[in-house]
């Protein structure tokens, strides 16, 4: 990627994307981002809050990460001990074969609350191959790992 810019997603989600993409924002559906042309992926971020039952007791990070999202992928502590969670679906959508790649970070803010950072990046299908794509899903993955919630 040739130039970045910072995103400091509502004040709570810092990230970094490239800086020649679009920006929309939507409070139902979170943040839109991409490149301005026709068979460009579309990457999204969407936040939550979540509180787990008391019963559950004082649940991990780790823990919370995999009780809330069961896919066969394992949630994995990051360097900054926020837990980290990711993976891929096939899919078709308006007669359309796409490709989504999920990601997730999840912070534990206290005992039983926690703050999810959804990611997505949705690409056609005939695209996934591309040198272009492929350093694309590269670097969101790499600015996602290391992307920083708020201290609070």
């Amino acid at each position: 990627m040739e130039g970045t810019k910072e995103i400091n997603y509502r004040g709570i989600l810092k990230f970094v994307i490239p800086d020649n993409w679009i920006e929309e924002y939507d409070d139902t559906h979170g943040g839109s981002f991409y490149e301005d042309s026709e068979l460009s992926g579309t990457f999204r971020v969407k936040l939550l809050s979540l509180t787990a039952p008391l019963e559950k007791g004082n649940l991990s990070v780790l823990d919370f990460l995999n009780d809330i999202n069961a896919i066969n992928s394992e949630a994995v502590l990051l360097p900054n001990s926020n837990g980290f969670k990711k993976f891929k679906e096939n899919t078709t959508e308006s007669g359309h074969e796409i490709n989504i790649f999920y990601w997730t970070i999840a912070q534990k803010l206290n005992k039983n609350k926690f703050r999810l950072a959804n990611f997505s990046y949705t690409i056609l299908t005939s695209q996934l191959h591309k040198r272009t794509t492929i350093e694309a899903i590269d670097f969101l993955s790499n600015q996602i790992v290391n992307a920083e919630f708020t201290k609070d």
